[in-house]
């Protein structure tokens, strides 16, 4: 097993989604000993020449409900780690099962995410419209199909249907527009077995608008305003792949002041507002309490988020954290970064599906944005194979397409 040659400078990093290789790649560059905890799949992080240590564990899903194998797993990790000081929790789902374990873990270790009470708020999305302080669009919070046609009734046409908690999906979107009576009896004449409430929300025309931050009780330590320019479904809905970071605006810095003052928050963040087309109103949407999928932009345009984190939630910090001011110049606009490999992902996965058009619109597109991309958000030369991974197993799945759709014929 690697050591590390700073003992109180190792760093346990949970889950394998895109952001975990920022953190890695951030933690590692700042002379942190990474190690990468995962399932008996490899991911691309344990590619990065700035993981040090892998850690096979149970399923974390698995853990959510049983958490003692975890529990066991983990202990017998720390007892022969007396090195870890921290542990990361990336996603959601890693940090449901810390904060559960949060009595059984030693007090020296600390834990980089939210703290409960502010993390419970935001995965609830009442209970964070009730709290944010803010605007937030019509809603309700419905537990059947006849509840769900009633608020349908009194919202009215166009609206959204949600997950209310924020790591779900519903019918395998992240959200539901419906845009007509037509649409929704098609695809809502049954209930999501898998829920127990979905979140039904009045459609507002206007522009996605988010940020990315740190906080430090209540106040903002890091902040990264910007722009998803689009995404991987046509519907707009999905996952980002192309992002401009944009100035800060005063109303959505504001709102990301407000919402976080208004429940205390420390830790990483990505907030999403709408701007409403007519009127100019910033509406709260949502807030995710970890970092985004795309935090590599925020990286790239001059803001080590990952490090902030620590740095920000350090019991024993001397470091000396200024607050983020809007005119503080630490956020460098209109920088464009591009995910490539998702934007792959979106369009092998709906290909069959598109027009013509539409299929020439999307690589047209894809192809502009990686030419002006000044950053993407998987790909560093300085650390390649993580990158060259991902872009293998992409061209194995288009070589399988073609082999298929020549069966086929």
């Amino acid at each position: 097993m690697v050591t590390s040659n700073k003992p109180d400078k190792s760093v346990l990093v949970l889950d394998n989604f895109a952001q975990t290789l920022a953190v890695v790649r951030s933690l590692g560059s700042a002379g942190y000993n990474v190690i990468l905890g995962r399932g008996i799949h490899k991911p691309i992080e344990a590619y990065s020449r700035f993981c040090n240590e892998q850690w096979i564990h149970s399923d974390l899903y698995e853990a959510l409900d049983n958490p003692k194998t975890f529990l066991s797993e983990l202990t017998n990790l720390l007892d022969k780690h007396p090195d870890i000081g921290w542990i990361f929790p990336v996603t959601e789902i890693s940090a449901k099962v810390i904060l559960r374990l949060d009595g059984d873990i030693p007090p020296h270790i600390q834990i980089a995410t939210v703290p409960q009470t502010p993390f419970l708020i935001c995965l609830d999305k009442q209970r964070a419209n009730e709290n944010c302080g803010l605007a937030y669009p019509q809603s309700r919070v419905v537990r059947n199909v006849a509840e769900l046609s009633q608020a349908a009734g009194n919202i009215g046409f166009p609206l959204i249907i949600k997950s209310v908690d924020t790591n779900r999906r519903v019918f395998d979107r992240k959200a539901y527009v419906v845009n007509s009576l037509s649409t929704f009896t098609s695809v809502f004449h049954r209930w999501p077995a898998e829920h127990e409430k979905l979140l039904v929300q009045k459609f507002i025309a206007g522009s996605l608008e988010q940020s990315d931050f740190v906080a430090k009780k209540g106040e903002l330590i890091a902040y990264s305003e910007g722009v998803s320019l689009r995404t991987d479904m046509l519907d707009g809905t999905g996952f980002g792949v192309e992002f401009m970071t944009t100035a800060p605006s005063k109303a959505v810095f504001f709102a990301t002041q407000t919402f976080i003052k208004a429940i205390n928050y420390s830790g990483p963040g990505l907030i999403q507002f709408i701007r409403e087309e007519k009127t100019g109103t910033i509406h709260f949407l949502e807030n995710n309490p970890r970092l985004s999928a795309g935090v590599a932009e925020s990286m790239a345009s001059g803001q080590n988020m990952p490090l902030l984190v620590l740095q920000a939630l350090d019991n024993n910090s001397t470091h000396n954290l200024k607050p983020f001011t809007k005119d503080s110049g630490q956020h460098q606009p209109d920088f464009y970064t591009h995910w490539l490999s998702r934007d792959i992902e979106g369009y092998l996965t709906q290909r069959t599906s598109l027009t013509k058009a539409q299929r020439r619109e999307w690589l047209l597109n894809m192809l502009r944005s990686f030419r002006r991309a000044e950053a993407h958000i998987m790909w560093q030369w300085r650390d390649p194979l993580p990158g060259v991974y991902v872009y293998l197993k992409l061209c194995v799945r288009i070589i399988k397409q073609i082999f298929s759709r020549q069966r086929s014929i």
